[in-house]
């Protein structure tokens, strides 16, 4: 197949290209510098900044495409949460024009719904109580950056050895998810709202991916577990642990599901395949190994 990857360069998109490659795939990357992640005979970089592009540009750039996967995501700013559904309304526009068969988004998890009795239009971007399990996922693994008297206070908390400085340093860092502003960055919330794009559009074929709570980079395992328009949460109680109680019980910690990067890849390059989740909004899990160090992007091997 020629299949076009919009934004190959990043986390996402890098782990797709090469998923697709290993399995014979053309691939033609549009970005702003799409041959930084490497070369290969399969791989044709197209130079493009989609921030900018017109929609001329980007029909000419999708034409003779048998699908097209976006994992585009602007830099961060100001204006992300414009810039990135701009973007997608662009793309969208000259994917139907360039009559591509088949259009895979990756957004967020921010669209993917909790299941919550109370409220079953909730998604994960509405719950304060998901983004502070999400925020204390990643600070607790070593893999993570910053924060880090956050980090070490938390993992003070979960050996049973907090003192007062650490129960202040996670109620500063911790108080404004609770109870400040909406604590949700852009980027999940533009990813959410691009869903509505695609949510009932018949006009043309799409498949909407959501990546789980917990997407981090990591092997590949080649096996994963698909979950349709829900949060993927791990079966079990709320987190009644010594630590959650120490810092409020949150329902959502610990039950978070995850994928890496690469298993991801497997799942996307799966479904260009296969085309079995046509107007689906859909996540993926895999089981997760201990944290390695690796890139938040790959290199085209």
């Amino acid at each position: 197949m020629q299949i076009a990857v919009l934004g190959p360069a990043g986390f996402g998109g890098s782990n797709v290209c090469n998923e697709l490659l290993d399995r014979g795939h053309h691939l033609t990357g549009i970005s702003r510098n799409p041959g930084k992640i490497g070369t290969h005979d399969r791989f044709r970089p197209y130079p493009l900044d989609l921030l900018t592009a017109s929609i001329a540009q980007l029909i000419e750039a999708l034409e003779g495409q048998d699908a097209v996967i976006n994992a585009f995501n602007p830099p961060g700013g100001p204006y992300m949460y414009r810039d990135f559904l701009e973007t997608t309304r662009r793309l969208v526009v000259a994917a139907k024009a360039a009559k591509v068969p088949y259009f895979i988004m990756i957004g967020g998890t921010g669209s993917l719904y909790l299941g919550e009795k109370e409220d079953p239009h909730a998604t994960c971007a509405d719950s304060r109580e998901f983004w502070l399990a999400y925020q204390r996922l990643g600070f607790a693994s070593p893999m993570a950056k910053g924060m880090r008297a956050y980090r070490q206070a938390r993992l003070a908390l979960l050996a049973g050895k907090a003192d007062r400085i650490d129960f202040q340093t996670i109620k500063d860092a911790e108080d404004p998810v609770k109870n400040g502003p909406n604590p949700v960055p852009d980027l999940p919330l533009a990813a959410r709202a691009s869903f509505q794009m695609f949510d009932g559009n018949a006009s043309f074929r799409w498949s909407f991916v959501s990546p789980p709570g917990m997407y981090r980079p990591g092997p590949r395992t080649g096996n994963y577990e698909v979950h349709r328009d829900m949060a993927p949460l791990i079966d079990g109680p709320p987190n009644t642990s010594s630590e959650s109680a120490a810092s409020g019980a949150n329902r959502y910690e610990g039950r978070l599901g995850g994928i890496t990067a690469a298993d991801l890849g497997v799942a996307i390059a799966d479904e260009v395949e296969k085309q079995e989740k046509v107007g689906w909004h859909w996540s993926a899990t895999a089981d997760l190994l201990e944290d390695q160090a690796v890139g938040s992007f790959v290199m085209l091997s």
